[in-house]
């Protein structure tokens, strides 16, 4: 039997399944809400998140805000979500805000309101000595800031009205921990203004912190999918094969590698 779908969700799944990369699973996410995937590496994030983007030919249907994603064309995609991958294409001697303005499809003049928005952006992730620079020259870490400036760009609020749904896999990798903090205030803000925003992510403390529902991998299997309170150390052991102590102080939690 399958689920009914749910009518108050923005994105709902049934039956989502890639053949020997992930197992048959459902889901029903609300619009502002921050949701991390947990699992090892090969668990089937990237998976997952390429499914929802309809970049994968998976199994099973998706329906964002209603409409049935297998039935839009690469165009209405690109307006209704946006999504960063692990692997990014190379930008060879193109200035930070061309690759920016990649983010809002501006193929000449960007409006007052991207610009402002882009300014603010650039301020919140510290771009703004960056954006006359040369991709190709700056670092790992300060590509990275400018690849998800240009995601945000893509589903900002107030800027795209259509905008639903924001894929982000593993953004914190090559981010020191300045950065990793400064990303997940913003992704916090713009998933309270409606965006469904999914990220897959290693920092379980992290994930703790700052995410609203989470949903754990391990070997292409579903293994929970829940409040952040499901995280424990018999999950932890289970997924992670370590062993773990719970650490409550000033009202948060945290788990530490047993020694």
């Amino acid at each position: 039997m399958t689920n009914p779908v749910d009518d108050k969700a923005l994105l709902c799944a049934r039956q989502l399944s890639l053949t020997g990369r992930l197992a048959p699973l459902c889901l029903d996410w609300q619009g502002g809400q921050l949701v991390a995937l947990l699992g090892p590496n090969g668990s089937g994030k990237s998976t997952l998140l390429g499914a929802l983007a309809g970049l994968l030919p998976a199994a099973g249907s998706i329906t964002l805000a209603g409409e049935d994603l297998a039935s839009l064309n690469l165009h209405d995609l690109a307006r209704r979500r946006a999504m960063l991958p692990q692997r990014q294409p190379h930008l060879f001697h193109t200035p930070v805000f061309s690759v920016l303005a990649l983010g809002l499809g501006a193929s000449g003049a960007v409006s007052r309101a991207a610009r402002e928005t882009m300014t603010a952006l650039c301020l919140a992730l510290e771009l703004d000595s960056l954006l006359a620079r040369d991709f190709s020259q700056l670092s790992g870490g300060e590509q990275q800031r400018v690849l998800i400036a240009r995601t945000l760009l893509q589903v900002w609020p107030g800027l795209n009205p259509e905008g639903r749904l924001l894929l982000l896999d593993e953004p914190l990798a090559g981010l020191d921990l300045h950065h990793q903090l400064a990303l997940l205030r913003l992704l916090k803000s713009v998933s309270r203004q409606g965006l469904l925003v999914v990220m897959a992510i290693h920092d379980i403390n992290l994930a703790i912190d700052w995410a609203d529902r989470l949903l754990c991998l391990q070997g292409g299997d579903m293994v929970c999918e829940g409040g952040v309170e499901l995280i424990d150390e018999a999950l932890l052991e289970q997924v992670f094969q370590i062993k773990t102590d719970r650490i409550e102080a000033a009202g948060r939690v945290w788990f530490m590698p047993s020694m």
